[in-house]
């Protein structure tokens, strides 16, 4: 009947359970590129991004140069691997 504050009731609150599409993972696009001067392939990987702005050079600041070469793209986890057998990757880069 004051005029203060309203007092805090402590209650039990139900859990809410979600009965929707389940979250999604996250999509994971694997680039192999190698640069202008040099015989050595690299490997980016690149957290939720779409494979138009990995490509695109219009950017200000490109995820990968105007000059670098790209050899394979691929979209998925199972990439990593492959790519790095397949042209013998030591180190990964991940950009989220």
């Amino acid at each position: 009947m004051g005029r203060g504050r309203p007092s805090k009731k402590i209650s039990q609150k139900t859990p809410i359970v979600r009965t929707g599409r389940p979250v999604s993972e996250k999509i994971v696009t694997c680039v192999v590129y190698k640069k202008p001067t040099g015989k050595k392939h690299y490997l980016n990987t690149y957290i939720n991004y779409e494979l138009d702005s990995i490509i695109s050079n219009r950017k200000h600041n490109p995820l990968i140069p105007d000059n670098y070469e790209i050899i394979e793209i691929g979209i998925g986890k199972s990439y990593i691997k492959k790519y790095m057998k397949e042209f013998n990757i030591k180190e990964i880069t991940t950009k989220d």
